[in-house]
Parts: structure tokens; C-alpha cells; sequence
């Protein structure tokens, strides 16, 4: 008799303990697996856009509360006592049974939020054992969380009329706005709404969802939740029309984050309000451009201060996906153009390469496989540096990234984060200046701003960096960069290379292809720069002033090239309409730490020399190089009219008259003195004082040169042009090859040559005896 008591306990233990375990386990670890649509907020949570979900429902993730008038409307009507039983109510169990079983039919379920939270989990068919086990795992639910998260469940993923899930989503699709801000006419709507959702469609008898609706005001004023006057005012309020489409203010951004993410909403550093201004600009450009078949624009303006980015758009007309509008070219790698050009500038600044004011040549200029040409096909001869940048002149660039180094400035574009120019320096030779590379509007723009961030810093950090300023901007709006590491030394540019650069960006003289930008330049300061591709693909405009970066792109997603994709044309104006819209701008302060006083040459820019008649004090960088002086002033003997040059073996030196002379050399100051008549040549030596100068400069072909003689379009063999210049413009030269005259010229000085296969010497020579020398390989002709 004992021993079988004994085991009936243990079978009663052992069943005991079975069903808890089932209890226990009667609720899968995650009760939810749908998937949710993808959202974007702005830095204040307010909707940008939104993606519906891949199952196609609206349906949000649950929130962290459940908006407070949604959550009193829904207690009244669906579970007054949600706060006090465990999972079920008894009471309202056992009246659901009876008006059931009066009724003859199903009338009410009795269920709890607990219990519709399961029902929702797991669909099942609507029978007494159903409910049973809905009780139970109610109960576990209860268990498992808190009653807020309940609610937050429940209000979530209830079912509101169509493809709406969720309390947050049928805001959004009903009222177009959060549900935080609904009122308590809509709340009440929401709130008795998943008990019918069909009657939300325009067409049903809404009349019985309005009757329902006011129902619950009337409950809600009886409660002492509304006065009258709310109460009266809810009851008149309409119900809503049609579903309401999603905000679609910022699609690129979210498409780029959800592809480098696996979350389904982001709260991203966007100002609404500029975005939304953006978006507007951007759309009126492109109803001009399309004109044109330019199709797609895109823009990106930073906060430089925290590094935020504070308007994104990816492309214009997001709503269709013809013509590329679905791309985000603010991620899209584009040919550079020239908007590399600032980086080398503010480079050969701190490298000691140059000066702001210095003349940089800008003659023909020959290498092994390249011969880099302006945008005009002119030459200026020389050209202050800080107008070469401003105006984009490419040989002078080609010819100061070859002082530079191609490696160096690889290596610098890699340490300003340009992560797109990945391949080797050798594989971008000379053309990394001119557009060789590639790059994304988002990572140029992010390096612009990370220059004015590290000059705002120095400034007011009296001579100190901040290593961590040169960063990309900043997306995700969850982290405020606090990390500070000052060092007297600069990380990457100096802030006096980055003031300079960015005055010589102010300059309003520009590319003369450049056109229009005129009629949209505002008053402020702004430091910008426009880029230009090879085939008119890519136009680029970024503007820099100490608080905003603004980055632009216009061009075809396709890559298709038109006359009218031109950075000052086309991305200029856009850029400086986008500035209009934002608060007022200031202007960097000079970093004087980092600068130093120099008495500057007037005419050539360089460091004063003592035969510099008239030099100008100005702040430079503070390098340890010591800055090159002027080489073009020399001290020259005149006979007593100042009109023959002589030397003592000639001319009585107590006569002479000592002047300072500008001298550029003969290639440069042929061109120069075309678009500076004030230049002076220097004056010729008087007949009885000759004496060998260096007045001949051959320009092409350079000594030792390869060359190939190639076959024209008409299948003739062509022939190649040999270039010089003289100091003086009206000489006459003789041109010999190989010993054999073959011409005489004067002012224009070319000759067109076929030479054989091998070595050759070309000897030209003046009236007066001087001459230049060079000899060239013909490598062969054209078959």
C-alpha cells in the first residue's frame, strides 16, 4: 500500500515537473517573427522615410512606449482591467460565455490585450481549446514581461485595416504623422479599429467604425478622461480618407544604411527642415536640366563642426526608377575632375613648393606619354598659384604634382579617407590631378569639411590639432565624437596651408568654360571649388565657410556625358542656392600661430630678393623649409639712354646704369607677354657688346626625347611639329636637322618635320649667333 502511494507521488512529481516545463517553454524565445519596415528618422525622430516591409505590410518595430492618449482609449474599450489580472480575467471570460450561449453564436471572446497579443503571435482558428491554450500562454506572457510591454506588443503588431500593422504605421498611413500626435478623436478611431479593420476602407459602412468610435469618446468623457467641450469637438472630427503615402524624404540615405546594416531603423543626423529644403532645390534644378537630358543631381551638406551630416540627397526624383533616380550618387564613384586640386595646393604649401602668389609656369609641357592641356587649349606663360587653383589650370597642376610626387600625393589623398582611390600611384600617373581617379560625393565632401574643421580648431585651440578632426561625416545620430587628441603638429594639413587654400577658393576668377554661376553667387564668403570630367560626365561643385560644407553632383547616372555638364555651369548654381537656404555664414579666422611674416616679391610672388624693386609684406605658412626666392628679378647694365644692355668690355662701367629687370625665362615670357602687355623684354645688347645669351628655348621636342611619327585620318604620314620661342618677338630663326637646313621663321616659330627611323640633332640658331641644341630618337612611322 506504501509503495504505491509512493508511486503515485513520484508519477504526480514527475508530471508536476513535466508541465511546468511545458509551461515554461510554451512561448518561443522570440514571439514575433515578422519582418518590419525600414525607417529613417531625423536627429529629432521625425519620420523621413520609410520602406515597406518584404512581406509587403506597413509594419513598425514596437517603440518604446505606447503613445499615453492611444493607451487610454484602448484600455477603455478592449481591457479596462489590463493592469490587475494576470494574463486573463475571469470575469470577463465567464460574461463572454453567457452572452455567447445566449446568443447562439460567438458575440465576444472575453479576451484580454494578453491574451490578443498570443492570438496575434500565433494565428490559430477561434475554438474553445484555442483559447484554453491562449489562456495559459497569456499567463506565460505575464511572466515573461511587463505590462508596458505588453501593450508595446500589442500595439504594435494589431492589425489595422489592409496591409497596416501597428499603431505607429497606421499614424503614418491615416494622418500622416506620428502617433504621439494624434488627438483624441484619431486615438479613439485607432484604438477600436483592430476589433474591425475592414471598416477603415473608403466604400464599407464606416458609419458603423464612426458610431464605434464615438462610443468610446462618450466612454472616455464619462470617465473623466476629456472634458465636454474635447469630448464634442472629437465627435465632429471626420474619419480619415484614403491611406496616406509614407514620407519619402531622405529613400537614398535609408537605402545605403540598410544595405551596410542589418537594422530596420535608424535615427540618422538629418535636419529635417534642410532637407526637406534640399530636396526642393534639387527637384526645381532638375525640371531644368532634364531639358538637357541631365538627369540626375545630388547633394550632401555637413555640419563641420560636429561632422553631422545635415542634408542628404542621393538623387532627384526618387519616385520612379527611369533615368537612374533610384542610384545614390552621393555613394556612386565619379571621376574626380579638378576637385582634387585644393589637396595638392594646401600639400605644396606646407612642402615649401610654393607660395600663394608665386608664378607657376604655364607653358607646353612634355612627358614620356602625356602632355596635359588647359581646358582653353592657351597658355598663360605664368600664373599666380592661387589663380591657377581658382581658375583650375591644368598644366600647372600636372607640372607641380610632378615636383610633389605622384606617391606623396597618393598618400595624402589616402590619409583625407578617399578610400575610392584604391589602386596604385603608378596606375593614376599625372592624371590623378586632372580626374584620373575616382571618387564618392560623400567621402570628397567629408575631406573639405575635415580641412575646415581642422583650421576652426587651431584657431581656437591657440595652435593646437585635433588628430581626430580629418574623419568622414557622420550619418547615424548615436554618437557625438568626444575623442580629442591635441598635438602642436599638424595631422595631415596645416592650418596656414588650409587658410591659404581656401582664400585662394574665394577668388572670383574662374575656368572660362564656366558660365552662369554669376547669377546665383551670393554675398557671403565662401571658399568653393568646381570639377569637370573628361567627356562632360561628371560636373562637381564643394563649398566650404567655417560652419556648412556643401558637396553638389550633377550629371546621368549612365555615365552619359552632355555639353552641359559643367561644374561652373551646372553644379555651381545649385551649390550657392543650397547655401541661400541655410542661417548666416562666417569666415576663418587667420591662423597667426601657424603663419609668419615675409617680404613678398610684387611681380613674381616668390620670397623677395635683393633686386626685388617693390615687395609687399605678407603672412606665409610657418614651414621649416626655407620658402624659394625670387628668381625672375636680375640686375642688368644699361648704357647711359637705357636703351642697349652693355658689360664692361665695352662700355665704360662708371656710365652704366644698374636697373632691376623681370626676366622670365624665354618659353614663359613668350607666353606671358601675349596676355601682359606691360611686360617688358629685356633690351638688346648694343652692337659692339654681343655676347652669348640664352634666348632660344625649344619647346618641343624636349632633349632625348621618343618619338613616332604616326599616319593622318587620310592615311597620309603625318609629321611632327618641332616648337621654339625667342626673347625677342620679331627674330628670325634657322632651324637644321642633322647638319641640313630645313627652314627660317619669324614669330611664329614651328616646323613640321618627318625624320627617319634613329637619332637625330636639331640645332636652330639667331641673327646675332646664339643658339640651342637637343638631339630626339624617331622610335618609327606609321605602317
Amino acid at each position: 500500500m506504501i509503495k504505491a502511494i509512493n508511486i503515485r507521488k513520484r508519477y504526480f512529481w514527475a508530471t508536476a515537473g513535466i508541465l511546468l516545463l511545458a509551461y515554461y517553454f510554451c512561448l518561443p524565445q522570440q514571439l514575433f517573427d515578422a519582418p518590419y519596415s525600414k525607417l529613417i528618422n531625423s536627429h529629432d525622430g521625425q519620420l523621413l522615410s520609410a520602406h515597406i516591409a518584404d512581406d509587403g505590410q506597413w509594419r513598425f518595430e514596437a517603440g518604446d512606449s505606447v503613445p499615453s492618449k492611444f493607451e487610454q482609449a484602448l484600455l477603455l474599450f478592449e481591457d479596462e482591467y489590463f493592469y490587475y489580472h494576470p494574463g486573463f480575467n475571469p470575469v470577463s471570460l465567464a460574461r463572454a460565455t453567457w452572452q455567447n450561449i445566449r446568443a447562439g453564436q460567438v458575440k465576444s471572446g472575453g479576451s484580454t490585450l494578453s491574451m490578443q497579443v498570443i492570438r496575434l503571435a500565433f494565428d490559430r482558428d477561434r475554438t474553445l481549446w484555442n483559447k484554453l491554450i491562449e489562456t495559459i500562454q497569456a499567463t506565460r506572457l505575464e511572466w515573461r514581461y511587463s505590462k508596458e510591454e505588453i501593450l508595446n506588443l500589442y500595439a504594435a503588431h494589431a492589425p489595422f485595416g489592409g496591409n497596416v500593422v501597428g499603431i505607429e504605421a497606421a499614424a503614418w498611413r491615416y494622418y500622416g504623422r506620428s502617433a504621439n500626435e494624434l488627438s483624441w478623436s484619431e486615438s479613439a478611431l485607432l484604438a477600436v479599429l483592430p476589433n474591425a479593420p475592414a471598416l477603415i476602407h473608403p466604400g464599407r459602412n464606416r458609419q458603423v467604425l464612426l458610431a464605434k468610435r464615438n462610443r468610446l469618446l462618450k466612454k472616455l468623457h464619462q470617465h473623466g478622461v476629456i472634458d465636454s467641450t474635447e469630448y464634442l469637438l472629437a465627435c465632429d472630427e471626420p474619419l480619415p480618407d484614403k491611406p496616406i503615402a509614407l514620407p519619402q524624404q531622405a529613400p537614398h540615405l535609408l537605402n545605403t544604411l540598410c544595405s551596410l546594416s542589418g537594422e530596420n531603423s535608424f535615427q540618422s543626423t538629418i535636419n529635417q527642415q534642410i532637407q526637406l529644403t534640399s530636396n526642393q532645390i534639387i527637384e526645381n534644378f532638375y525640371s531644368i536640366y532634364r531639358n538637357n537630358e541631365i538627369h540626375n543631381l545630388a547633394a550632401i551638406i555637413i555640419d563641420n563642426q560636429s561632422g553631422k551630416v545635415l542634408a542628404y540627397v542621393g538623387n532627384s526624383s526618387f519616385n520612379t526608377s527611369r533615368d537612374g533616380h533610384d542610384v545614390d550618387i552621393i555613394q556612386a564613384k565619379r571621376s574626380t575632375g579638378s576637385t582634387l586640386k585644393p589637396f595638392l595646393y594646401a600639400a605644396a604649401l606646407d612642402e615649401g613648393l610654393l607660395l600663394p602668389q608665386m608664378l607657376l609656369a604655364d607653358i607646353p609641357t612634355y612627358y614620356s606619354d602625356f602632355s596635359p592641356k588647359n581646358y582653353s587649349r592657351q597658355f598663360d606663360g605664368a600664373v599666380p598659384a592661387h589663380t591657377a587653383l581658382s581658375r583650375s589650370l591644368n598644366v600647372p597642376f600636372v607640372r607641380l604634382q610632378n615636383d610633389y610626387g605622384t606617391n606623396k600625393f597618393h598618400d595624402l589623398l589616402q590619409k583625407l579617407e578617399l578610400s575610392t582611390i584604391d589602386k596604385a600611384p603608378s596606375h593614376y600617373g599625372l592624371s590623378l590631378i586632372l580626374g584620373g581617379a575616382e571618387t564618392t560625393l560623400y567621402e570628397l565632401s567629408s575631406a573639405y569639411a575635415s580641412m575646415a574643421r581642422c583650421l576652426q580648431t587651431y584657431t581656437a585651440q591657440s595652435g593646437r590639432y585635433n588628430r581626430v578632426d580629418f574623419r568622414q561625416a557622420q550619418l547615424i545620430d548615436n554618437t557625438n565624437p568626444s575623442e580629442t587628441s591635441y598635438s602642436f603638429q599638424p595631422p595631415i594639413l596645416s592650418a596656414a596651408s588650409i587658410y591659404h587654400t581656401f582664400e585662394a577658393l574665394t577668388n572670383v576668377q574662374r575656368p572660362e568654360e564656366e558660365t552662369g554661376w554669376e547669377n546665383f553667387s551670393s554675398g557671403r564668403k565662401i571658399a568653393w571649388k568646381t570639377g569637370t570630367s573628361f567627356g562632360y560626365r561628371d560636373a562637381w561643385a564643394v563649398g566650404v565657410t567655417p560652419e556648412y560644407t556643401v558637396g553638389v553632383w550633377v550629371g546621368n547616372a549612365s555615365g552619359e556625358g552632355r555639353p552641359g555638364i559643367i561644374g561652373g555651369s551646372a553644379a555651381a548654381p545649385v551649390l550657392f542656392e543650397l547655401y541661400r537656404q541655410l542661417p548666416a555664414t562666417s569666415w576663418f579666422n587667420q591662423p597667426y600661430d601657424d603663419l609668419q611674416p615675409a617680404r613678398i616679391c610684387q611681380q613674381s610672388g616668390y620670397k623677395a630678393s635683393p633686386h626685388c624693386p617693390d615687395a609687399d609684406t605678407a603672412y606665409i605658412p610657418a614651414i621649416q623649409h626655407e620658402a624659394p626666392i625670387c628668381p625672375y628679378h636680375q640686375l642688368i647694365h644699361l648704357d647711359a639712354e637705357k636703351k642697349h644692355r652693355v658689360n664692361a668690355d665695352c662700355y665704360p662701367p662708371h656710365r652704366m646704369q644698374h636697373l632691376s629687370w623681370f626676366v622670365l625665362p624665354p618659353v614663359m615670357a613668350w607666353y606671358y607677354q601675349s596676355r601682359n602687355p606691360l611686360y617688358k623684354p629685356l633690351p638688346p645688347f648694343r652692337a659692339d657688346c654681343l655676347e652669348q645669351q640664352h634666348v632660344i628655348d625649344i619647346i618641343y621636342p624636349q632633349n632625348n626625347a621618343q618619338l613616332y611619327v604616326p599616319k593622318e585620318l587620310d592615311g597620309n604620314l603625318g609629321r611632327i611639329v618641332c616648337k621654339a620661342t625667342h626673347r625677342e618677338t620679331s627674330a628670325r630663326l634657322f632651324w637644321h636637322l642633322n647638319n641640313k637646313f630645313i627652314g627660317e621663321t619669324q614669330y611664329h616659330h614651328q616646323v613640321a618635320i618627318a625624320p627617319e627611323k634613329g637619332w637625330h640633332t636639331l640645332v636652330i640658331t639667331d641673327e646675332n649667333g646664339n643658339s640651342s641644341r637637343l638631339r630626339f630618337e624617331c622610335i618609327g612611322k606609321g605602317e
